[in-house]
């Protein structure tokens, strides 16, 4: 049965955060892995986009300028802490907000579990690298088991302390990565190729050289790669989730989402530039080839090119950078969970908050969750998701985009003061129909990996994922049902706050 909070209610999430925190909330939500080490990696997968990678991340920012504004525009009338989900169930379909929203919830929690796994290798390397031995114990399975978990309920405590700390967290990391940023930018811009490629050679014993001829780039291997960079953007699924808990969320949550995206931008789209100055794209084959990629990253560049000291610190930051990505996850899972609660998808015992008005009892669910795929990440090496995680954002953009059409079009918002409020305007039309563009045309080239097994495909995790949401919706309606609530009526009203 869904319940509609009150003012006063003890499950009323704190007002607490504003412009900064929002844009660096967006910042951080996807800087590390993606940036740093899967923009060079991709030439693993596709080889064929040479050295247009930069423009690929540039591209993947621009395309999203659609979808920015459509955040934007909902996020100024209809700010809430379930953000997207909220949207689309209000704005298109209940049934399709939540299956596509599970899918999200999955991904995201998999990707936490993997985050806190992957810690243990990042702060294993870090701290061997600086002459601490100690550091081998998280390169077991034991320490990635242990310092997995502690990350994990370590970021549980952090958000159960209030909105206010995360923001406080948020900021912290927000510093971290613009100053590991600048340091790569400056190391990758100042240093020329060849010597690059003399000091990776005489690490690496490879013999590194352009070919001879090569084909030219190929257009399917930058749009699948503009794809998966999108990924890197993540932060702007995740920043309206503060919409809940922002003062003045009407106007921070947008100013705050489209400096998010300026920064992302402009910083992603340095450090991939930078990164590919230094290290051509055919040395990054050659490297990857020879089974080195790993001095085809940001930490790689820096322990080639940079004084050892600086390595180290970079490496701790990198480490400190990965774990972080983490937290903002958090936040939005635990968001989505007590958005479910409250239109009665799930148990309203995830309505309720801490002291700190946080909503507690969605953080332990999503903290117990994430545990799970750790340790599956752990044993098993494999977790459920994790690829599909850039698919699942342009599914997202493409329903959004729907979704704003309907409430232009559609009569049965006429006299809704939110609903007028997204759909006033072509200006919503247009970036609506591009966002669908965008969407439908990077969906076609990163659903399916080349050379990927089917049960790793993106696509095939997708569709269980979504199966078990809609599982679950149905199990919710029945419920619903047999006390007599209709999930139209909830759906046809903002959630209170």
């Amino acid at each position: 049965m869904a319940i509609a909070s009150q003012p006063g209610q003890q499950y009323r999430l704190a007002k607490a955060v504003g412009v900064f925190v929002i844009m660096a909330s967006a910042l951080a939500h996807e800087y590390g892995v993606t940036v740093n080490f899967a923009a060079t990696q991709a030439l693993s997968v596709y080889p064929l986009v040479q050295g247009l990678v930069p423009w690929a991340m540039l591209a993947a920012g621009i395309v999203l300028i659609p979808k920015v504004y459509l955040y934007m525009r909902f996020s100024r009338y209809a700010p809430r802490a379930g953000s997207v989900y909220v949207w689309i169930g209000r704005s298109l379909s209940l049934p399709v907000s939540f299956v596509l929203d599970f899918l999200n919830w999955v991904s995201l929690t998999a990707a936490m579990g993997f985050i806190a796994f992957a810690f243990g290798t990042f702060l294993g390397q870090a701290l061997k690298s600086a002459g601490i031995p100690a550091g081998a114990v998280f390169l077991t399975p034991a320490g990635h088991i242990l310092l997995g978990a502690a990350l994990i309920w370590a970021i549980y405590w952090a958000h159960a302390s209030g909105v206010g700390f995360y923001g406080a967290l948020v900021t912290i990391f927000f510093w971290i990565i613009a100053a590991s940023a600048l340091l790569i930018i400056g190391y990758g811009f100042g240093t020329s190729p060849e010597h690059f490629v003399r000091l990776a050679q005489a690490k690496t014993g490879l013999v590194i050289g352009p070919p001879d001829k090569a084909p030219a780039p190929s257009l399917g291997a930058f749009l699948a790669v503009t794809g998966l960079l999108v990924a890197a953007y993540g932060g702007l699924n995740g920043a309206p989730a503060l919409g809940g808990e922002a003062r003045d969320a009407a106007r921070t949550v947008p100013l705050g989402l489209f400096l998010g995206w300026l920064s992302a931008l402009v910083l992603y789209t340095l450090v991939v530039a930078a990164l590919f100055h230094a290290a051509p794209w055919w040395a990054v084959v050659a490297l990857i080839q020879g089974h080195q990629a790993g001095l085809a990253t940001a930490p790689g560049l820096i322990s080639l090119t940079a004084p050892s000291v600086l390595g180290v610190l970079l490496s701790l930051a990198v480490a400190l950078i990965v774990a972080k990505t983490a937290v903002p996850q958090m936040l939005v899972c635990s968001r989505l969970v007590f958005a479910w609660a409250q239109d009665g998808l799930f148990s309203q015992a995830f309505l309720r908050t801490s002291r700190a008005r946080a909503p507690d009892a969605a953080l332990r669910l999503t903290a117990a969750l994430a545990t799970v795929f750790m340790l599956q990440s752990a044993l098993v090496g494999w977790a459920i998701a994790i690829v599909i995680r850039a698919m699942v954002i342009l599914i997202v953009l493409g329903v959004v985009a729907v979704g704003a059409l309907n409430l232009h079009y559609n009569r049965r918002f006429r006299g809704v003061a939110w609903a007028e409020g997204v759909g006033a305007g072509s200006g919503v039309v247009v970036a609506a129909v591009a966002a669908l563009v965008v969407s439908i045309v990077l969906l076609r080239n990163a659903a399916i990996v080349p050379h990927t097994a089917a049960v790793f495909q993106p696509i095939f995790q997708g569709v269980i994922a979504a199966a078990i949401g809609a599982a679950i919706y149905v199990g919710a309606h029945a419920r619903a049902e047999r006390h007599g609530v209709s999930l139209a009526q909830v759906a046809a009203e903002l959630p209170r706050e």
